[in-house]
């Protein structure tokens, strides 16, 4: 719904924590300037932001409130909660004392280096009630009451790391069925980095050699619709790959594939439209290759691009 470019600059030399908590402008405040770039919800519609630890911050937590909005967040501060007997304790060793409520299978996604693997994961959840940082000047000095959500794996495969989610939400949490939903939330934000993945490893957008923030930013507006549509491809090929490409495919590309790749139009399937462009990437497609990366599909889908092209012209020839 709204994405926002910056520069990270770096930390200045020797800064003290308390310096950083005082700066006027902080890397992190691009959270909230989301949640009011993106605002209120029209009525009848529940909003929930979902956000890894970076988003772990009380002032994001107000952000959303005051636009009428959730969150859904991955903890990060084992922050200071109240108890029943107004005894105070810490919001991570409040949550890993939760009982297991459920064991349930989970697919893991391949990331820096690590294969995919399937695992099974227990689950907990309960609510608690977080007490404000007490030197976090944009803070609030109100309690906030939260329902927390705990993932974690007894048995991890030998070279893993047991994988633990600990999330916090707004979202009353209260039967297991609205914790699995939670999780399932946690989970889309992996398409949020597929979709950055993609941008920058596939469309490059790093890389390009622009002069000005404003060519860039141009450029951004082409690439991130295409990246989207990258993205929409590629699901579509994995959760269906036997359904017909026409059915989502625009029809020039594909009879221009087909014809390049020796399939019938009519018959094509989405898994090998997919397979197909990737060939056009040098993608050889043997039967213990994995999946084509991001890429391998960016060289073949410019190389469509530059068919349709052709094709585009001759359809315009009057010979």
């Amino acid at each position: 719904m709204a994405q926002e470019p910056f520069v990270r600059i770096a930390a200045p030399k020797g800064e003290q924590r308390h310096q950083r908590l005082k700066r006027k402008e902080r890397e992190t405040d691009v959270w909230m300037r989301q949640v009011g770039a993106i605002g209120k919800p029209k009525p009848g519609s529940t909003w929930v932001h979902v956000g890894d630890r970076g988003a772990d911050m009380f002032p994001f937590f107000l952000a959303c409130q005051a636009n009428q909005t959730h969150f859904l967040v991955r903890a990060a501060q084992n922050r200071r909660t109240e108890a029943d007997e107004e005894e105070i304790t810490s919001s991570l060793d409040r949550a890993r004392a939760f009982p297991s409520q459920q064991s349930r299978p989970l697919e893991v996604p391949a990331r820096h280096g690590h294969k995919a693997r399937s695992t099974q994961v227990q689950l907990a959840f309960g609510h608690m009630t977080l007490l404000p940082p007490r030197h976090e000047p944009q803070a609030s000095n109100d309690p906030l009451t939260v329902w927390v959500i705990r993932v974690w794996e007894e048995l991890a495969p030998e070279g893993e790391k047991p994988l633990e989610w600990i999330l916090l939400t707004s979202v009353p949490t209260t039967t297991l069925e609205q914790a699995r939903e939670r999780v399932d939330w946690y989970r889309q934000r992996w398409l949020v980095e597929e979709y950055h993945q993609c941008l920058k490893s596939g469309c490059r957008i790093e890389e390009r050699q622009l002069q000005t923030v404003d060519a860039l930013m141009r450029l951004l507006g082409v690439l991130s619709p295409l990246a989207v549509r990258l993205l929409q491809v590629r699901a579509y090929a994995r959760e269906a790959p036997q359904r017909p490409a026409s059915e989502v495919i625009e029809p020039l590309m594909l009879a221009v594939l087909a014809q390049r790749s020796g399939h019938s139009p009519a018959t094509m399937t989405l898994g090998t439209f997919w397979t197909e462009v990737a060939r056009l990437g040098g993608y050889l497609a043997r039967r213990r290759d994995g999946p084509p990366g991001w890429r391998t599909i960016w060289k073949g889908w410019l190389s469509l691009q530059t068919l349709l092209e052709g094709a585009h012209l001759a359809l315009h020839l009057h010979l």
